[in-house]
C-alpha cells in the first residue's frame, strides 16, 4: 500500500492524514483477503513531482518482482500529475503485470469498470487542483513581497530575523562592523582580493562559517575562508542599504522544478523595508567603481580610463589593446578600439590611448578650477540643515509604524484563508472580514506613499547639499595630486564617448560640472 500526504492537499489535511489513508487501506485489505507485503510513505511530498524516496522503493520493489499489486485511497495519492500518472496506470502498471486500484475512486485495473474509463478526467481534474493551490501559494508569497517582508530563510550577512516580527530584518551588530569594514575598503581602492586577504588573515570567518558556528572570529581558523565572489556579492546587494529585492529566481512551472532567473523589470522591489548598514552615497561609489572595472580581474595592465571609454555610436564600452611596431621587439603601445565594430555597422577608432590620457586629464583639470572659481564659496545654515533631519527621521518612525500595521494585517489575512481552506472559517464571513482589512490596507497603503514622497524630496534636499559638499573635497584633493589617482576619477567622473571623428563628451557625476563642460568655449577634440 502506497499513501502520500502534502501541503497541496489544503483543507483536506485531516481527511489525507497518513493515519485516515492507512485505516482505509488496511480494511480494503482485510475485507479482500489480500497479503500486505509492505508499506511505502511519503509525508510531506508534492504529487506533481513523482521523484519522491518512498515512491521510489515501489518502483525497486514492482522490478525485483517482490509485489504484484497496489493499493492508494484515490487517484490523487498517487500523483497529480495527469501525463505521468495516466503513463504508470495505462502503461507501466500493465506492463509489470501490476494491479492497481484507488479505493474511494472506483478505480481497478484488474476489472473492466466504467470508473477505470474516465481515470484520465480524474487524473485532469487532480492536476487542475495541484496548479490551483500552487497558483494561491504563489499570490501569497508574492503579496507579502510587495508588501517589503522578507522571505529569505536565510539573512545576509549582518542581519538576523526580528525576534518578534515575521519577515523582518534587523541589524547584527556583532558583525555589522565587518560588513562596514568591506564597503569601506573597496571605497577606497583596495580591491576584493585585499579584502579577502585581510579578513583571512585577521581569522574572521565567512558567513557561512558564522552561521553555522556562531563565530565570528577564531584563531584557529583552518576553513570557512573568504572568497572574491561572495565579497562582490555583498557589495552589490541592496540590502545594505535597507532594500529587498524579492523573486530573483523561480521555477520554470508548479510541476517543473527547475530554478530559472526572472527579469531584472519582473523582481519585485521595495525600498526602506529595514535599516541599513551602508550610507547609500557609499553604496553607490562602490558599485559605480564595479561597474566601470567590469568582471575580468586578471588584466595584465590596468589602464587609468579603463571602463570609463564607450562609443557615441553604438554605446559600447570601447576596448584598450596593444599594438605592436612594425621593428622587431619594439614597445607594444596601448590603443582605443570599437570591437567588432564591423559587425554592429560602427567606426574602428584607433586611437593613441597614452596621448588620449594626457589630454583628457588636462581638460578636466581645466575644467574643475572654474568650477572652484566660481562656486567654492557657498552658505549652508547649520540650523535648517538639522531641521531638515528632525523632519527626515520624524517621516522614517512614521513608516515604521505603519509597516507594522501594514504586516500585522496581511498576517491576519493568511490566517485568515488558511482557516477557510480548513473549513474553521466560512467563506461568507471570510469575505467580509477580508474586505474590511483589505480596505484599511489600501488606506494605509496610501499614507505610505504619501510619507515615502516626503521623505525622498527630504532626502534630494539633504543629498543634494552632500554633493556640493562632496565635489568641493574632490576638487580640492584633485587638484593638490601630482599623480590622478583613479578613485578620484571614479567618484568625478561617469563616463566618456568618443565619436567617429574623435570628438570627445565627458559625463560628470556631478551636474555642475557637466553644465560647466557644456558652456566650454573651445570644443574637446582629439587631434
Amino acid at each position: 500500500m502506497y499513501i502520500r500526504l502534502s501541503r497541496e492537499d489544503g483543507d483536506k489535511q485531516e481527511s489525507e492524514s497518513i493515519g485516515n489513508q492507512r485505516k482505509i487501506l488496511q480494511r480494503y485489505i482485510k475485507e479482500n483477503n489480500l497479503i500486505l507485503i509492505k508499506e511505502y510513505i511519503d509525508d510531506g511530498v508534492s504529487g506533481t513531482t513523482f521523484n519522491r524516496p518512498g515512491f521510489n522503493e515501489l518502483l525497486q520493489d514492482i522490478e525485483n518482482k517482490s509485489i504484484n499489486m497496489v493499493i492508494t485511497k484515490d487517484l490523487s495519492r498517487l500523483g497529480r500529475d495527469y501525463i505521468k500518472t495516466g503513463e504508470y496506470i495505462e502503461n507501466y502498471f500493465p506492463e509489470k503485470n501490476i494491479r492497481y486500484v484507488a479505493i474511494t475512486d472506483g478505480i481497478d485495473t484488474y476489472i473492466d469498470s466504467t470508473n477505470n474509463d474516465i481515470t484520465p478526467f480524474k487524473a485532469i481534474m487532480n492536476d487542475m487542483y495541484a496548479k490551483d493551490i500552487s497558483k494561491k501559494i504563489r499570490s501569497v508569497y508574492k503579496e507579502k513581497q510587495k508588501n517589503g517582508e522578507n522571505l529569505c530563510s536565510i539573512p545576509a550577512y549582518g542581519y538576523k530575523k526580528h525576534p518578534n516580527i515575521k519577515n523582518k530584518l534587523v541589524i547584527d551588530e556583532n558583525v555589522a562592523d565587518i560588513v562596514r569594514k568591506i564597503f569601506d575598503m573597496y571605497a577606497n581602492e583596495h580591491g576584493s582580493v585585499e579584502i579577502v586577504n585581510y579578513l583571512n588573515n585577521n581569522k574572521y570567518l565567512s558567513p557561512t562559517g558564522y552561521r553555522k558556528t556562531g563565530i565570528i572570529q577564531d584563531k584557529n581558523k583552518t576553513n570557512y575562508d573568504w572568497n572574491e565572489v561572495t565579497i562582490c556579492n555583498m557589495l552589490k546587494n541592496e540590502v545594505y542599504i535597507g532594500n529587498t529585492i524579492q523573486n530573483k529566481k523561480t521555477v520554470v512551472s508548479y510541476k517543473v522544478k527547475k530554478i530559472r532567473t526572472v527579469e531584472k523589470e519582473n523582481q519585485i522591489r521595495v525600498n526602506n523595508t529595514h535599516e541599513p548598514i551602508i550610507d547609500r552615497d557609499i553604496f553607490d561609489k562602490v558599485n559605480s567603481i564595479l561597474e566601470k572595472k567590469g568582471t575580468n580581474t586578471k588584466l595584465k595592465y590596468d589602464y587609468l580610463l579603463r571602463g570609463f571609454l564607450y562609443c557615441y555610436h553604438c554605446k559600447r564600452k570601447l576596448q584598450i589593446v596593444l599594438k605592436n611596431n612594425s621593428r622587431r621587439n619594439a614597445k607594444s603601445h596601448p590603443y582605443i578600439t570599437c570591437s567588432n565594430y564591423k559587425s554592429r555597422g560602427c567606426y574602428p577608432l584607433n586611437i593613441n590611448y597614452e596621448k588620449f590620457e594626457k589630454h583628457i586629464l588636462y581638460v578636466v583639470r581645466k575644467i574643475i578650477p572654474i568650477y572652484a572659481d566660481k562656486e567654492i564659496f557657498y552658505s549652508v545654515y547649520e540650523k535648517y540643515q538639522n531641521k531638515t533631519l528632525d523632519i527626515r527621521e520624524g517621516f522614517k518612525r512614521k513608516l515604521t509604524q505603519l509597516d507594522k500595521v501594514i504586516y500585522e494585517i496581511n498576517n491576519n489575512l493568511g490566517t485568515m484563508y488558511m482557516d477557510k481552506l480548513k473549513g474553521v472559517l466560512l467563506e461568507e464571513d471570510y469575505i467580509r472580514y477580508s474586505q474590511k482589512l483589505i480596505f484599511e490596507r489600501t488606506n494605509l497603503t496610501k499614507q505610505k506613499e504619501e510619507l515615502q514622497q516626503k521623505l525622498a524630496k527630504t532626502e534630494e534636499k539633504i543629498n543634494k547639499e552632500n554633493k556640493t559638499k562632496e565635489l568641493d573635497e574632490l576638487i580640492e584633493n584633485f587638484l593638490k595630486s601630482e599623480k590622478i589617482h583613479k578613485m578620484y576619477l571614479y567618484r568625478l567622473i561617469n563616463k566618456i564617448e568618443i565619436d567617429k571623428d574623435k570628438n570627445v563628451y565627458i559625463y560628470f557625476n556631478f551636474s555642475k560640472l557637466n553644465s560647466i563642460n557644456e558652456n566650454l568655449d573651445d570644443s574637446i577634440k582629439i587631434e
